[in-house]
């Protein structure tokens, strides 16, 4: 029973911090057989949960800015518009330094920059919502992420072949 909270708790790790998942693994007690079907299935799980649930959430959050521009008074928009949406006297956004960051990494790097950093820089429910932000509509985002997913995996077998003292 122990066991299988392990694997359940590494499972639901690595859906959020996959990088960090493997050495915990290993160091609460899970075999390598079983940590590497864990990290493995709750990244892949992880990436498609947090994919489609941001896809709901970026839908819900326009439909909520389109009722609240057609049924708010003009005065309460503005109002609203400076304080929330972080606009200047000259209509000009302001950006944040997370704003900063994401349009940054977006035009230096790219997809394939948020393909293969996800899992071990970003965190996969960060890179699951710029996937689908911004690459929802190119065809293989999904497998691209899902493949690097599985990259990293058989970079983490590779390194658990070469050193196997730590591993066991």
């Amino acid at each position: 029973m122990v066991a299988v909270l392990k694997i359940i708790q590494v499972f639901l790790l690595a859906s959020v911090k996959y990088f960090l998942t493997f050495p915990y693994a290993i160091l609460i007690g899970l075999n390598f057989k079983q940590t590497l079907i864990a990290v493995t299935l709750g990244g892949i799980a992880g990436f498609f949960f947090f994919y489609y649930f941001s896809g709901y959430a970026l839908d819900r959050i326009h439909h909520i800015k389109a009722f609240l521009r057609k049924y708010l008074p003009f005065s309460v928009r503005v109002y609203r518009r400076i304080l929330l949406w972080r606009r200047n006297v000259t209509g000009e956004k302001v950006f944040s330094k997370r704003n900063r960051f994401i349009v940054r990494f977006r035009s230096k790097f790219g997809l394939p920059g948020i393909v293969i950093l996800s899992p071990i820089i970003l965190s996969i429910p960060f890179g699951a919502f710029l996937l689908n932000k911004y690459y929802s509509k190119h065809k293989f985002a999904m497998p691209y992420m899902v493949l690097s997913i599985l990259s990293w995996t058989a970079v983490f077998v590779a390194f658990a072949l070469i050193f196997p003292r730590l591993v066991n």
